[in-house]
């Protein structure tokens, strides 16, 4: 009798969790939904208008155990936005984040963020779409993200930064909207999304990307970068999404340099090891980034104006120069790596630079 207890209960779970699966991933679809809708009436904007951008932590974010990726068929059902015209992406977040939404018009520089009241995400889908937006989000603001805009309204950029208008994500959005407004390169903008916002550390891993792409490119599939940071900075997690250099699969080894090291090894930034694999041999670059040279083009270097606009000015002021990372990246040595000196660099106790003989 138990035996046929037990199988009916299993019978029941397999019967009724899909159709529960099945209503969480609405719910989240509607939440989508309604995230676009109260956008494109606050923006006013319609389906696949080409100035819209979307930014979201959906996907990352897990409300009471249930993903919420579903939230972007809502948008893209909406609105049009999609990963593949570049004009909807996922910013990293950790799982326990609030899940929020924002939207972009690059024409106007009006943006729209809306944060997701959690506590009634476990409703179902009828009981969810009778609540009102305030139920819905449990804040709504609108504020101009055109960073000329704000510049040139330091009061409302000010108020924008100090009142967390888009919820303290302000560090991502704002510089994203601006560098994607000014058509920053999709590759770039999918590794930003990596780091969760956008400084100029993480522009100079693009820049120093390219530099090792033009002098040691890859010719072939047994070959892959590897990358023995130190020290480290933003630019890591550019790298780990461009090349897959990560530390799981052994293709980056991070580590921190002393005040003194970066004085004996000025404007270091890393070894940068072309491998093949099968040959086990490899060809090395140690780099060094000049961050002076950077402040000096964009003109952020003795920044005086508002202490939020320097890093997103930087960015944006960076874009002309994208392919040309020989402005900013320079070869301090290059060395022929076999797999004694590579597992030297790797390993606890032996210092990478003293290996390669450049400290």
């Amino acid at each position: 009798m138990n035996k046929l207890r037990i199988s009916a209960a299993i019978v029941l779970i397999l019967v009724f969790v899909p159709g529960m699966a099945l209503a969480d991933k609405a719910v989240f679809e509607e939440l989508g939904s309604k995230a676009a809708k109260t956008a494109m009436e606050q923006l006013k904007f319609e389906k696949g208008d080409s100035n819209i951008l979307a930014l979201t932590d959906a996907g990352h974010v897990i409300v009471d155990g249930q993903t919420t990726q579903a939230a972007l068929n809502g948008i893209t059902a909406e609105t049009g936005l999609s990963l593949g015209d570049g004009n909807l992406f996922q910013i990293l977040r950790a799982y326990w984040k609030p899940l929020w939404f924002y939207f972009f018009d690059k024409k106007t520089g009006e943006a729209v963020y809306l944060q997701v009241n959690s506590k009634i995400l476990n409703k179902s889908l009828d009981e969810f779409k009778a609540l009102s937006d305030n139920q819905v989000f449990s804040k709504i603001t609108k504020a101009n993200a055109d960073l000329d805009y704000m510049l040139n309204h330091t009061d409302e950029g000010n108020a924008t930064y100090n009142n967390k208008a888009f919820g303290g994500n302000e560090g991502t959005v704002v510089p994203f909207s601006n560098v994607w407004a000014h058509d920053a390169p999709f590759d770039f903008l999918q590794a930003t999304c990596f780091h969760d916002h956008l400084c100029p550390g993480v522009t100079s891993g693009y820049f120093l990307a390219k530099y090792v792409e033009e002098k040691l490119p890859i010719t072939d599939s047994s070959e892959s970068y590897k990358v023995i940071s130190c020290p480290n900075w933003c630019k890591e997690d550019l790298l780990q999404m461009r090349w897959d250099a990560t530390p799981g699969k052994s293709g980056m080894f991070v580590m921190a340099l002393t005040d003194t090291e970066k004085k004996a090894v000025p404007n270091i930034a890393g070894i940068y090891i072309r491998w093949n694999d099968t040959a086990k041999e490899g060809d090395a670059l140690v780099l060094r980034y000049n961050s002076t040279q950077s402040g000096d083009l964009t003109g952020t270097a003795n920044w005086k104006g508002p202490s939020w606009a320097s890093k997103p000015l930087s960015c944006v002021r960076l874009l002309p120069y994208m392919d040309q990372p020989d402005l900013f990246v320079s070869t301090i040595k290059e060395l022929k790596v076999d797999q004694s000196m590579l597992s030297q660099m790797q390993n606890a106790g032996m210092h990478p630079l003293k290996v390669v003989g450049v400290l």
